[in-house]
């Protein structure tokens, strides 16, 4: 996977990946950070720049469409804790 942040885009296995401005800018924390696990609270107040109590389902719901655009293996649940970018791919 390539991400392209002068273009916003990204590209896996050579193929451009459409994704939302919370996506492709909540993949970019994630790889800008990789291995830490980072909370939703943490993604939702740096990616959508509101108060994280509201953060909802809202970080879960991008995370999941981002792994079915890009694949499983590229961001890790940590249970009870958040998100982690690994990087690995398929």
């Amino acid at each position: 996977m390539q991400i392209r942040i002068n273009e916003q885009s990204v590209y896996h296995n050579g193929i451009s990946v459409p994704l939302t401005y919370h996506e492709f800018f909540t993949l970019l924390y994630l790889a800008s950070h990789p291995s830490w696990v980072l909370s939703k609270e943490q993604i939702y107040e740096t990616v959508w720049k509101a108060a994280p109590e509201h953060c909802g389902a809202a970080v879960a719901n991008v995370v999941y469409s981002l792994r079915r655009k890009i694949g499983d293996g590229y961001i890790e649940t940590v249970v009870g804790s958040g998100y982690r970018f690994v990087g690995a791919g398929e």
